[in-house]
């Protein structure tokens, strides 16, 4: 351990993606478990003196009752990402961090989620949700002594505002101030309200969701005044990777997709907010569009669907059907099946999202991320989704990155130093 605290403060913070983020940080620290499926493990992000994961000091803001140690053993028992031997090896950390999960905001969040909030606190305004969020930042910070903070948007995916209105108080810092004063000023989404707060509150952001989080014009100029880097959207972890892999496949060999189908299949808390259409619309917009954007073919038919199966759990299946035309107009087609654990495969490249965004912060970056696209549907400020070239922008920045200094001396120490 290097002496470093870095703290993780999970937006939905009780929800088996944050869970199994932190359960695995901590099994990772105590060398319960190899770092398999972490970016970041090895070359050449080996001498960019990432955070460690038992460096990270995890907090956060949630909107259901619970407990860290109880949602780890629920997945454990549902056999989910955490096995349950290591559930029980890393309750007792686990359960020290309750103490840092606050009352969450379900503002604008869409009917699906407003509904199910059981601990979510109401507010007079958006700006006073906002104030809220930053205060909870900065008591987290003092109370455990951080050297840095990154805040990370895993919650359920939020209702799309209005497109419309919201380029109206999106546009620009004073217009969303405006709006979000307002006491019956429009219904300004939470993920928007977190990514405010963490941005005035001068830390690193990612958004790990579909929801609008810092995608609006009005935030990016906010990170860029406050000097914090930010990242998103919607982490691409199975369908839509594989479909970032084989689409360039088919452009390069000059094969003509027809049609592409994909059908999912998931039982978790995520599926089942996506039931109500007004959710499901940002999910699977970033789904197909990269394809549009891959292929370039205005004329392909693509469709994508989403069901819930509560049996599931936290695995899902995809199904997808690719119908092509290669030479002298023959058709043929590919189908692949995909299955796997929702958590295990998002879990480890949270991970990796804390670390980077926090070198980047540690560095002196800010505004948007693109050499992290390769981790999101869809990547903001970017406009490529081919995935060997998204890893090659990665690998291109660690490998050109000179190596990292050591973090100042922790809070702690900093204090007594005249």
């Amino acid at each position: 351990m290097s002496g470093r605290r870095i703290g993780v403060w999970f937006v939905g913070a009780y929800g088996q993606v944050a869970t199994t983020a932190a359960a695995g940080a901590v099994a990772l620290a105590r060398g319960l478990a190899p770092g398999t499926g972490l970016v970041t493990s090895g070359e050449p992000f080996d001498a960019l003196n990432l955070a460690e994961p038992g460096d990270l000091v995890f907090g956060g803001a949630e909107v259901a009752r619970g407990r860290w140690d109880h949602a780890a053993q629920s997945i454990a028992n549902r056999g989910g990402a955490i096995p349950r031997d290591m559930a029980a090896a890393v309750s007792d950390a686990l359960a020290g961090m309750d103490a840092d999960v606050t009352d969450g905001v379900s503002f604008g969040c869409g009917e699906a989620v407003e509904t199910r909030a059981e601990r979510s606190v109401r507010f007079d305004s958006a700006c006073a949700a906002r104030e809220r969020i930053e205060s909870d930042l900065a008591r987290f910070r003092d109370r455990r002594r951080l050297d840095d903070l990154v805040v990370v948007n895993v919650a359920s995916t939020e209702a799309m505002p209005d497109e419309e209105e919201s380029a109206s108080w999106g546009a620009d810092p004073d217009r969303l101030e405006a709006a979000a004063s307002k006491p019956e000023g429009p219904r300004i989404p939470a993920s928007v309200l977190y990514a405010w707060a963490a941005m005035r509150a001068g830390c690193p952001y990612v958004n790990f969701t579909p929801s609008t989080g810092s995608s609006l014009p009005a935030l990016q100029a906010v990170a860029l005044g406050r000097g914090v880097p930010h990242m998103g959207q919607d982490g691409k972890t199975g369908e839509t990777l594989l479909k970032t892999v084989l689409a360039p496949m088919f452009l390069h060999r000059r094969l003509r997709v027809l049609s592409w189908e994909g059908h999912n299949i998931l039982g978790n808390g995520d599926g089942e907010v996506l039931v109500h259409p007004e959710h499901a619309r940002a999910k699977l917009r970033n789904k197909d569009e990269v394809l549009r954007s891959i292929l370039r073919d205005p004329g392909m038919h693509s469709r994508v669907r989403i069901d819930y199966v509560p049996s599931l759990g936290d695995w899902k299946t995809a199904w997808d059907f690719i119908h092509f035309e290669g030479f002298l107009g023959t058709r043929m087609s590919l189908q692949f099946t995909w299955q796997g654990c929702d958590s295990a495969l998002a879990a480890p490249l949270v991970l990796d999202l804390v670390r980077l965004a926090q070198l980047a912060h540690h560095r002196g970056e800010k505004g948007l991320m693109p050499h992290l696209a390769c981790f999101f549907k869809s990547p903001l400020g970017g406009t490529e989704h081919d995935f060997s070239r998204q890893m090659g922008m990665l690998l291109n920045y660690a490998a050109s990155t000179p190596q990292a200094a050591p973090l100042a001396q922790p809070r702690r120490q900093r204090a007594a130093t005249p």
